[in-house]
């Protein structure tokens, strides 16, 4: 009885600890470029196992860079800011080397374009005209494709049990990669890169990358939403 007593007991702690748990919680970083807001904002409202908050530049520098960073578990990127000075690299710095998780969206790819180890960190680089002297290294885009995405490997987390699918986005074609990303998901649509969304490490960070994104009718997308949650639970887990 005694014996039982104490299982009892430590039953009740475990569940105890586990209905105590903090959500995960996510800092959304925007700024820089017009987007659907009302139905982005209500994306992330509607997955309620998760706690978000959101900030944008100029100020969203001015948060990463103080103590108020440490409250989130990972920080997800949406905001397109090309022309950051190379000052502003530590922000980023400081965020691998104390190993925050992050997630980029879409036109994040475009930002901090006179920094290469942003390049390396998100592990690719969409090529603006004004920061390269090199015209035929530019990276393009096209609105309003449909984009049948493949599952490049379905053992990972991100991508366990999501199936094919077509989204309707934008697609950027002619980016750079870095030699080291793992990619997750792919497409063979001639106005877009072979490889939409992938794994990187950087420093202690680890960091995903997905093309996806646009607008509101990629928010909709029922498998962008999944491959969001799978995201956000692997790269806070780790």
């Amino acid at each position: 009885m005694k014996n039982r007593g104490h299982l009892i007991l430590l039953t009740a702690i475990v569940l105890l600890t586990a209905c105590s748990k903090n959500p995960i919680s996510v800092l959304l970083v925007t700024g820089g470029h017009n987007f659907d807001t009302v139905e982005f904002f209500q994306l992330f409202r509607s997955m309620e196992e998760f706690e978000f908050d959101s900030v944008s530049h100029p100020e969203a520098l001015g948060l990463l860079s103080s103590e108020k960073k440490d409250s989130y578990d990972l920080i997800l990127f949406y905001d397109f800011v090309p022309g950051m000075e190379l000052k502003d690299s530590v922000v980023f710095l400081t965020l691998a080397r104390e190993g925050k998780p992050m997630l980029f969206l879409h036109h994040s790819l475009c930002s901090f374009q006179r920094w290469d180890g942003y390049m390396q960190m998100v592990g690719g680089k969409y090529v603006m005209a004004g920061f390269s002297s090199d015209s035929s290294a530019f990276s393009d885009y096209r609105h309003d494709i449909d984009l049948y995405v493949e599952v490049l490997d379905p053992d990972h987390p991100v991508s366990r049990g999501i199936e094919n699918f077509t989204i309707h986005d934008e697609g950027y074609s002619n980016i750079l990669l870095a030699d080291q990303i793992h990619p997750l998901f792919g497409t063979s649509h001639p106005d877009c890169s072979p490889i939409v969304g992938w794994v990187n490490r950087f420093d202690r960070s680890t960091c995903i990358y997905l093309m996806f994104g646009h607008d509101k009718q990629a928010y909709s997308n029922e498998s962008f939403k999944q491959i969001l949650r799978n995201s956000i639970q692997w790269l806070t887990s780790q």
